[in-house]
């Protein structure tokens, strides 16, 4: 093996291993990240670990500050109501590609990441859920055949995934996702253009809405919390 495909691959492994932590919680927004306790975990050296850094804040879900070193991003309420938006744009935007790229294959692929989700959302799984919800709207959107929209897309995934994972958990809306998510698949399969972009568009704009007033509402207790604790 060639220094440098051995160096590519070190770095892939601390990348996929932070992002793990990260969707995991075991680090979170606003930490610092010690390369030291990283590269011991991970198995690997800092040189690794630091260039994987650079990949995820090129990602925007790790900042560098001069002098001090990367931190995890906070969570910002603007951000998560950006993302969304992105993705209303994006998803919908790819609707008459999909419908006119369907497939059998492609419609297979589907129904496939479909039923992962369903199970998923059976098991009570809440890590599981998250990876095949995303699964599912990733797949649909590769149907069209955007490569370009489609990369954007799985960066805007990233973010909910690996720095609001936490938020995402206590703000679930798994009780309307998975009907609109089987609304979704019919519509691809009866090829109804109009009809699936109205779904998609009041599906993402649905769970936007509901996190960011879940997120208000968490605001709301931890100023309380403070104004009780100042009470002490």
């Amino acid at each position: 093996m060639s220094d440098k495909k051995k160096e590519r691959d070190l770095t892939h492994k601390a990348y996929e291993a932070i992002r793990q932590m990260l969707f995991y919680n075991e680090i979170v927004p606003g930490q610092k990240i010690k390369y030291n306790d990283l590269a011991g975990r991970i198995g690997v050296s800092m040189t690794p670990v630091i260039q994987a850094l650079k990949w995820l804040e090129f990602r925007n879900i790790v900042r560098h500050e001069p002098n001090r070193g990367y931190y995890i991003n906070e969570v910002s309420r603007k951000e998560i109501t950006e993302v969304y938006n992105a993705r209303l744009l994006i998803e919908v935007a790819l609707v008459p590609d999909i419908i006119q790229n369907l497939d059998r294959p492609g419609l297979k692929k589907l129904k496939v990441a479909f039923d992962r989700y369903k199970t998923a959302v059976a098991e009570d799984k809440y890590h599981k859920r998250m990876i095949t919800d995303m699964e599912f709207h990733m797949t649909l959107a590769s149907l069209a055949g955007c490569r370009i929209q489609l990369n954007i897309l799985q960066g805007l995934f990233d973010v909910l995934l690996l720095r609001y994972s936490r938020n995402l958990f206590y703000l679930s809306v798994m009780d309307v996702s998975l009907p609109e998510h089987s609304d979704i698949l019919v519509l691809v399969e009866n090829k109804d253009e109009k009809g699936l972009a109205r779904a998609l568009s009041h599906h993402i704009s649905g769970v936007r809405d509901h996190i960011i007033k879940g997120m208000d509402r968490l605001i709301i207790k931890e100023k309380e919390s403070l104004a009780d604790l100042s009470f002490l």
